[in-house]
């Protein structure tokens, strides 16, 4: 994920009273995250978040004892701590929906060899809360879990998109309408025709766009008793793969699958 999506995806609040210290904490553990897997200096933590050394020292030293950063050489860069970890995984798993579509999306990896993802709303965003790898290679926009991927992008948040109610969903496209112009050449009319595609087939193949412009794929929503999305099951492939057959063939899997999820999750 870029580096800059990270840090515009999150809540502007330095300046609310009484809240300083839990803004500047949750900004250096973006900035963390932000530098990937080599983690971050305290010198780039410094220009990321604009904190004189003396305060990062002061935050990281606490963060550490909690357990929400690590340090694996005693000389070396920040890295988000194991705790974090503990934490996430409890999130990610409200309702038990990620713990009931893993087996699912490993039993549609091995039939299909694609790679599948489990996706939830969250805000502008769609946050990847599971994948599983198949044998295809492929690009994608989600490289991991906890990738959050702005909304009107790729198959998953259209699923999601089209069981919003309306005026949720018109908000989220304005607010984004800029970047999907800017970063993906996606126009909102494109997003809303897909939708109403979704609506009618029960399934998206997303929008094509200047970023992965070979590769296409599948998604369908996992809807609650009300009708409102609480996940969307989706897959990525090269376009070439997606014939008509096989997309008919996908479709009826995931939905087969979507739907047991959400009869187990109404039984839990």
């Amino acid at each position: 994920m870029p580096h800059s999506e990270i840090l515009e995806s999150k809540p502007q609040r330095r300046g609310m009273q009484g809240t300083q210290t839990l803004d500047r904490s949750f900004e250096i553990l973006q900035a963390i995250a932000a530098r990937g897997a080599r983690g971050a200096s305290i010198d780039e933590l410094s220009a990321d978040t604009h904190l004189s050394r003396a305060t990062l020292y002061r935050l990281l030293k606490a963060m550490k004892s909690y357990g929400f950063i690590r340090t694996p050489r005693v000389r070396g860069h920040y890295f988000l701590g194991y705790e974090l970890l503990s934490l996430g995984a409890q999130a990610g798993n409200t309702g038990g929906v990620r713990e009931l579509s893993r087996p699912a999306l490993m039993r549609l990896a091995e039939l299909f060899g694609d790679t599948f993802f489990l996706f939830v709303p969250d805000g502008y965003f769609a946050l990847c809360l599971e994948m599983q790898q198949g044998t295809h290679p492929t690009q994608r926009f989600a490289q991991s879990v906890g990738a959050r991927i702005l909304m009107g992008v790729g198959q998953a948040s259209i699923a999601l998109l089209a069981y919003l109610p309306p005026a949720k969903r018109n908000e989220i496209l304005q607010h984004n309408a800029p970047r999907l112009a800017r970063e993906y050449a996606i126009e909102t009319a494109q997003i809303r025709r897909a939708i109403m595609r979704m609506q009618q087939e029960r399934f998206s193949c997303g929008i094509s766009d200047k970023c992965l412009p070979d590769y296409t794929g599948l998604a369908v929503p996992l809807l609650d008793n009300t009708g409102a999305p609480v996940a969307a099951l989706s897959c990525a492939m090269q376009a070439t793969r997606l014939t008509a057959g096989y997309k008919a063939h996908l479709a009826d899997a995931m939905r087969l699958e979507a739907d047991a999820i959400m009869s187990r999750l109404g039984e839990a």
